[in-house]
């Protein structure tokens, strides 16, 4: 068979595939890819406001107004780390939950640390368990702290 003519299939030795479809999986993956950076960003932001929780919460011994829109703000994004991972709304319970503030607060902020580096270990192509499981923790160390009354 000549070089140029189409094979059983009808395509040329040189067709490498459809121009369109192409264009539609870089787009996907650019899309797949840029998730992927908001939601290590979204990670990192919730690292640092538990790290902020915990210093605020040192200085002052109890929360004060700004850590508790900390708390909502950690939550929110906890709750879009865990959805971007493929997690759902499910209610899950807290093991263990701390019997003081202190040990609460201090707990929230190695967890989002811990969550911080799942999420920049897992790769885009990834459904990760323990994002999920991880970002679940959060949101329930969250509505744990909350219970507490504050002076």
């Amino acid at each position: 068979m000549p070089a140029d003519e189409p094979n059983a299939k009808g395509q040329r030795p040189h067709d490498f595939g459809n121009p369109e479809a192409e264009m539609l999986r870089r787009a996907e993956i650019r899309r797949e890819e840029e998730t992927h950076k908001e939601m290590v960003e979204r990670a990192e932001e919730a690292a640092h406001l538990g790290d902020e929780l915990l210093a605020s919460f040192r200085k002052n011994n109890s929360l004060t107004r700004d850590d508790v829109k900390r708390l909502e703000r950690l939550e929110k994004l906890a709750r879009k780390i865990r959805g971007g991972a493929g997690g759902s709304d499910d209610e899950e319970t807290l093991d263990d939950p701390p019997a003081k503030v202190e040990g609460a607060v201090t707990r929230l902020a190695k967890l989002t640390g811990d969550l911080k580096e799942s999420v920049a270990k897992t790769s885009r192509l990834v459904i990760s368990a323990n994002v999920i499981e991880c970002s679940n923790d959060v949101i329930e160390l969250v509505r744990h702290i909350r219970t507490f009354k504050q002076p």
